[in-house]
């Protein structure tokens, strides 16, 4: 019997038998003899078991397939631990900067950040943090699951038909691990129905920094410009060439001061070709 409710233990992921949750059974203390006694606590062990197990499973479903998730005291998190409780439970979510520091937290997590809990604001610091300190892990529950996904209420790509189709290596299913990761690849053939006519847009990346993102590992802020700390889309000027590309029209630190006077500065000169109201908005649909 000892050998079996070992075996019962170990493969439920339960805990150890000197659990105090499991040896502090009141059915089993309430039994008559040894046996019987004996008899109950392997019953409860098993029943402890399927209710951890199940809890397991729970906890796996808040998170997306093949994603990794841990708990804030996970050693992983420790870069994020201490700052985290203190948000939580150390008046943090009170200080008077807190509505600035947690201005993200309902588009990423879908709660307010005076009922976040911890597991809420683990999730903020997985995608967001405030500060730098990044957790490493996201949390495996959370108020508004999938616990992993950035922005609340969003599907997961991977829950997308072509991800399903024994297509999950598609570049619309998940992001690359590095930046030529996808390199040479294609995105799938895209049929428009019609015979009226029809207007395209292709985006490109006039448009790649947000001002009001809060970067991780304390990076710095993406900002180019005096005015670029600002939500949304923003425009990264880099530098201006001939049609041949090889004569510079137009540099790096020409084209930034062009953005900071809006065109109205003496080291702007007219090779950078600057437009007020043009080059300064980001290609958006």
């Amino acid at each position: 019997v000892a050998a079996c409710v070992a075996v019962s233990v170990i493969s439920s992921g339960s805990a150890s038998v000197e659990d105090p949750l499991l040896t502090a059974d009141d059915e089993c203390q309430a039994a008559g003899s040894d046996t019987e006694r004996e008899q109950c606590a392997v019953s409860a062990l098993q029943r402890r078991g399927l209710k951890v197990h199940a809890e397991a499973e729970a906890a796996r479903s808040n998170v997306t397939e093949g994603e990794v998730c841990a708990t804030l005291d996970d050693p992983r998190n420790s870069n994020c631990q201490s700052v985290v409780n203190w948000v939580a439970f150390g008046g943090g979510k009170n200080d008077p900067q807190a509505n600035k520091w947690f201005k993200d937290m309902v588009t990423i997590t879908g709660v307010d950040y005076h009922q976040a809990g911890r597991e809420d604001f683990q999730r903020l610091y997985y995608c967001a943090p405030p500060g730098g300190k990044a957790c490493a892990t996201p949390p495996c529950t959370c108020s508004k699951p999938p616990c992993d996904v950035c922005l609340a209420g969003q599907k997961p790509a991977s829950s997308r038909k072509i991800c399903t189709d024994n297509r999950d290596s598609a570049i619309a299913c998940k992001p690359p691990i590095n930046p030529m990761a996808y390199k040479g690849m294609e995105w799938p053939t895209i049929i428009i129905e019609g015979t009226k006519e029809q207007h395209i847009f292709a985006i490109g990346d006039w448009g790649g920094m947000d001002g009001s993102l809060n970067p991780i590992e304390g990076r710095p802020h993406i900002i180019a410009y005096t005015w670029g700390a600002r939500a949304g889309p923003s425009v990264f000027p880099r530098t201006r060439w001939d049609m041949h590309h090889k004569v510079e029209l137009c540099s790096h630190k020409q084209f930034i001061e062009c953005f900071n006077s809006h065109g109205n500065s003496s080291e702007c000169p007219d090779s950078c070709g600057y437009v007020a109201g043009v080059d300064d908005q980001p290609q958006q649909l």
